[in-house]
C-alpha cells in the first residue's frame, strides 16, 4: 500500500502524499516532541520535515532504504540544525508552552523522569530507544536511520532495556 502511495506521490500526487503524512506525522511529532522544549517547536519541525520530504521525494531511493527511515533521517537532521540555532537556546531559557499550568507541570515532571532515565544511557542507546519505542520504527528502519547494521541495533536495544530496567528497579527500592 505505502509503495503505491510513494509512487503516486513521487509523480506529484498531493493526495497520496497527504495520506502518507497522516500516517507518519503523529509518530514523527512524538519523536521530535521528546527532544525539544515545546509542542509548538515539535509541530514546526514536523511540518518542515514533511515539507523537505515532499521537495526531495524525487531523490528518495526505495532500493537503498525504507521511506520511514529516510523520513526520520530528515527529521533528525532538522533537529540537529535546530539545536545549533539561537532560537533553541532561547526556548530552553524560556521553557514556555501553551498548555495549562497544571498540565504543563505534570508533563514536565513526567518528562524529567523519562529524561533522567534516558540520560543514563549512551547517546546511541538513547537514540535507539527513541526511534524504536517512541517513533515506532522497526529494527531495520532504526538501523538505516542510525547508519548501523541490524545486529548493532538489536544489541543497543538490549543493553538499553537492561540499563533502564536496572534504573527503574533501583528507583523502586529507594
Amino acid at each position: 500500500m505505502e509503495t503505491d502511495l510513494l509512487v503516486q506521490a513521487r509523480s506529484g500526487d498531493q493526495a497520496a502524499f497527504a495520506t502518507i503524512y497522516q500516517e507518519h506525522a503523529p509518530p514523527v511529532f512524538r519523536y521530535l516532541r521528546m527532544r525539544v522544549p515545546t509542542a509548538a517547536v515539535a509541530e514546526d519541525l514536523t511540518s518542515e520535515a514533511f515539507l523537505r520530504a515532499w521537495r526531495k521525494l524525487p531523490d528518495f531511493r526505495p532500493d537503498v532504504g525504507s521511506f520511514t527511515g529516510w523520513l526520520y533521517t530528515i527529521a533528525d537532521n532538522l533537529l540537529r540544525d535546530h539545536r545549533k540555532s539561537a532560537r533553541y537556546r532561547r526556548e530552553l531559557l524560556d521553557g514556555k508552552d501553551h498548555d495549562g499550568p497544571d498540565r504543563l507541570a505534570l508533563a514536565r515532571i513526567e518528562a524529567a523522569d523519562r529524561w533522567l532515565r534516558l540520560a543514563e544511557l549512551s547517546e546511541p542507546q538513547r537514540e535507539c530507544v527513541l526511534l524504536r519505542f517512541l517513533a515506532g520504527l522497526s529494527v531495520a528502519e532504526v538501523a538505516e536511520s542510525m547508519n548501523k547494521n541490524v545486529n548493532s541495533v538489536w544489541a543497543l536495544q538490549h543493553r538499553a532495556a537492561r540499563a533502564l530496567a536496572a534504573s527503574m528497579a533501583g528507583t523502586e527500592k529507594g
